[in-house]
């Protein structure tokens, strides 16, 4: 009977750390995801959207990479 108890105290532990870990997640990612001025974009060959930082703008067209702009 002893070592049913142990196994039951040591799940309870484990998902209660699991739960724990779950519910502070969220929280470091809303810090780190916070929201940027940065529009999405769309290629103009393949139609990809990338933000406005990260985009190459030539002749009023958005292109994802250099491949694309040539």
């Amino acid at each position: 009977m002893g070592i049913i108890k142990l196994i039951i105290i040591a799940l309870l532990v484990w998902i209660g750390f699991s739960l724990f870990k779950k519910l502070r997640k969220p929280k470091q990612n809303l810090e780190q995801s916070s929201p940027s001025n940065n529009k999405m974009l769309a290629c103009s060959v393949c139609d990809v959207r990338i933000p406005e930082n990260e985009a190459i703008l030539q002749d009023g067209k958005v292109y994802c990479s250099k491949e694309h702009l040539e």
